[in-house]
């Protein structure tokens, strides 16, 4: 090797170690089984104690936050298609909340600048919840009979004896506890990427605004 082909071989390496996306394409696939693991594990637990939340989309929160609404959405829909055969079938039927979740952080944390502060974030949590109601709600009504496999079927039951439709008691049931649950999601994914050292952040240039 001659010295001038050499020294453009050292300039790349030196190029490539001095970019902080350098990698970033490998950086991506390698949030999504972790992001799917979260998920997996915090949904399965609420599943277990039948908790009137759900906690099953922090791993769609938090990689959304880093990579975007696309990966963001393969780490959503991945880890509800193996939710259906690890804790329950009717995970499936909710592959579509798991995209909402996905388009709406990202949406709003480009657009609106949602995640630099507590102020922020809260009214996006609820805003997210009711998102996540609106469309949950068919799929709970017409697929499921009413029963979203949660804690919230308890006041779904309620509504329905007190004699509401059950479309209606749905929706109220959703309306009621949705934003709680996505509120204290998007906080708890929050708080875990601001964890993160300044210069992992770096490596992510699709990342959110997240006030670090």
């Amino acid at each position: 090797m001659n010295a001038t082909a050499y020294a453009t071989r050292l300039r790349k390496v030196i190029v490539q170690q001095e970019d902080p996306y350098s990698g970033y394409e490998y950086q991506k696939l390698a949030v999504i089984p972790v992001g799917i693991a979260l998920n997996l594990a915090l949904g399965g637990l609420v599943a277990a104690f039948k908790l009137p939340i759900y906690l099953d989309a922090v791993g769609t929160i938090v990689v959304t936050m880093l990579t975007g609404w696309r990966v963001g959405m393969v780490v959503g829909v991945s880890s509800f298609v193996l939710a259906s055969v690890l804790i329950s079938p009717a995970y499936i039927y909710f592959v579509a909340s798991q995209a909402a979740i996905a388009l709406y952080v990202h949406f709003v944390g480009w657009t609106f600048r949602a995640f630099i502060n507590l102020w922020r974030s809260i009214p996006a949590g609820i805003g997210l919840g009711i998102v996540a109601c609106l469309v949950s709600a068919p799929v709970i009504i017409f697929e499921l009979q009413g029963a979203a496999g949660s804690g919230r079927d308890f006041l779904t039951a309620l509504l329905i004896g007190a004699g509401a439709r059950k479309s209606v008691a749905v929706l109220l049931s959703g309306f009621v506890s949705e934003p709680v649950d996505k509120t204290i999601q998007l906080l708890i994914s929050l708080s875990l990427v601001r964890s993160f050292p300044r210069r992992v952040l770096i490596r992510f240039p699709h990342r959110v605004c997240v006030g670090n």
